[in-house]
């Protein structure tokens, strides 16, 4: 599988409540500006929503070859085209990106069927995380993951489920990407957590998500967290810092 990119456009106009019908311009190197028209989500508005227009809008892409230093070749992805029906644009280089940790998970929890600002199934959503644990990125160090579990001050004492994974990159700073999850309910819910696991990516990596599930197994109250519907649930990425 290739690797994912973005390409920064701009988003002209949105029409419609749900699907929203996107217009958006994506600037060829010959000076030309390819007209795009998706609906949402296959256009990922993101929190374009309520920006006003026009604005800078990230087009999902595969980056399929490179002219030069200055010059790549992208093909838009989930089947995006222009109104000749083209899904290729040759672009500037600067303008492409590569997907970041955040985008991984995210996109590997919509593979899964779990939208992650309205989760309702903790099995399918930490099926995404084992996946996206396994996933390196350029420049990858200090990688671990934990889950953690309890009712925290910071939750209002609600009853909350993590799964975090922590790295650093060529920026040196160490940053977190978690989904967090919160319970109605679960009074008496402990605190825990399955402690920072720092094994690298492959096998001994597997092994070590598959003894975290184990674990939930095993803890009754944990499991009864696990096999509930969330009340809420968000992804973020932050500084561990």
């Amino acid at each position: 599988m290739s690797e994912v990119h973005y390409v920064t456009a701009t988003a002209i106009d949105m029409t419609g409540n749900w699907p929203v019908r996107v217009e958006v311009h994506l600037a060829e190197v010959d000076g030309t500006a390819a007209v795009i028209l998706g609906n949402a989500p296959l256009i990922d508005i993101g929190d374009i929503r309520s920006s006003r227009l026009p604005t800078p809008l990230d087009l999902c892409c595969d980056v399929v070859g490179r002219d030069d230093d200055h010059t790549v070749l992208i093909r838009l992805g989930h089947g995006a085209t222009d109104r000749q029906g083209r899904d290729t644009f040759r672009v500037a280089a600067e303008a492409v990106r590569p997907e970041t940790p955040g985008e991984i998970f995210e996109r590997l929890l919509l593979s899964h069927h779990v939208d992650p600002d309205t989760l309702t199934d903790v099995e399918s959503a930490w099926l995404a995380f084992t996946e996206f644990c396994q996933t390196g990125f350029d420049g990858l160090e200090d990688d671990g993951f934990v889950v953690q579990w309890g009712r925290y001050s910071w939750t209002d004492r609600t009853a909350t489920l993590s799964f975090t994974r922590q790295y650093t990159l060529a920026d040196r700073i160490p940053w977190q990407v978690s989904l967090d999850m919160r319970f109605a309910g679960f009074h008496t819910l402990a605190t825990g957590d399955s402690g920072f696991d720092f094994t690298p990516p492959g096998p001994a990596r597997a092994a070590a998500l598959a003894a975290v599930r184990a674990t939930v197994t095993e803890n009754p109250h944990l499991y009864d967290l696990w096999r509930a519907v969330p009340r809420r649930s968000a992804l973020t990425v932050e500084r561990a810092d």
